[in-house]
């Protein structure tokens, strides 16, 4: 539900996602999940990618995040020991915990970078005609006349 008044705030609570228009000031911004800080329709777009963009990092940092710990758990409790004589010490696996950290952060902090992007993108590609927007009626005459099975007219004798 999408709303920028007092009228709205019933409706706003009660929905699953409620989305206040208009600067966040009023009822509607206190019961609304999301609160958009203008008055523009297209915001609520941005909105949603931004959102959708959010949960591909959140999974990003969890897969990676699982990886780390799938690998290095074992790692660190000596399973290469036997195979290659090679043992992870507590301070290399600490210094390996703080990189996996800095990677989770990095990715984060790229979400700005990402959406920003995006945008561009998209504002670039709303700038280009559509391709059927250019038509060339000389062309197209010519064709339909190709197609068309035009028979002479009957000779009135």
């Amino acid at each position: 539900m999408v709303g920028d008044g007092i009228n709205d705030a019933a409706a706003l609570a009660s929905a699953h996602i409620g989305v206040a228009m208009g600067g966040g000031v009023g009822a509607a911004s206190e019961v609304s999940s999301i609160v958009l800080m203008g008055n523009r329709l297209s915001q609520l777009l941005d909105a949603l990618a931004l959102s959708q963009l959010t949960m591909k990092t959140v999974k990003q940092n969890l897969w990676w995040a699982f990886a780390y710990n799938i690998v290095g758990i074992p790692i660190a409790a000596g399973t290469l020991l036997p195979l290659t004589g090679t043992m992870l010490t507590p301070s290399i696996a600490g210094a390996l915990m703080g990189l996996s950290s800095i990677g989770v952060v990095t990715n984060s902090l790229l979400l700005r970078f990402r959406f920003s992007l995006q945008q561009q993108q998209a504002y670039r590609s709303s700038l280009q005609p559509p391709p059927h927007a250019a038509i060339d009626i000389n062309n197209d005459l010519a064709k339909d006349h190709s197609r068309a099975k035009l028979k002479k007219p009957d000779s009135v004798t």
